[in-house]
């Protein structure tokens, strides 16, 4: 690994690393975030064409359509600027289905499932880790890619939490 040590670059909530992108206090105020009856979810594996889709969705509605940042990046102020966005909110997210705000659940928003070939999940992925010098890095293909196939213990941590994807 290259660039910022891991430790600069995660923390753990509710025993699940996460990227400082995503600060402890937004975390914690997921449970009380108010969805919507018409916010739509985009849930996905990172790297699996979430903008793309957001895209293609928006060319969908007749209506004025916003398309937020990722529901768990940033601080406490991303909340409470979803909140001041007129309906129609499109909503990408890496959390697992077990740490989505629980009003996502009870409103019965829609969410849409992303999947993509996971061969290519793994190539895109490789180069956004490997471009990107606020996070931590593997220097060469292939041992980035045998973290990629193992996926359990600290080398799951280190993939999957740069981007905030919970697999618990």
């Amino acid at each position: 690994m290259s660039n910022s040590s891991e430790a600069e670059l995660l923390h753990t909530f509710k025993g699940i690393p996460f990227t400082t992108r995503s600060s402890p206090e937004l975390l914690k105020s997921l449970d009380t975030f108010d969805a919507r009856e018409d916010d739509v979810l985009l849930v996905s594996y990172p790297k699996s064409g979430t903008h793309w889709l957001a895209g293609v969705i928006t060319k969908l509605y007749n209506t004025q359509v916003t398309i937020t940042s990722p529901i768990e990046f940033g601080d406490i102020s991303q909340l409470e600027e979803l909140n001041k966005l007129s309906s129609k909110r499109i909503i990408p997210t890496h959390l697992d289905y077990n740490m989505l705000p629980p009003n996502f659940k009870n409103k019965k928003c829609k969410m849409i499932y992303i999947s993509r070939n996971p061969k290519d999940t793994a190539v895109s992925m490789f180069h956004y880790y490997r471009d990107n010098p606020n996070l931590p890095t593997v220097d060469t293909w292939p041992a980035f890619f045998d973290l990629f196939l193992k996926g359990n213990g600290k080398d799951k941590c280190f993939l999957l939490a740069v981007h905030c994807l919970c697999v618990a």
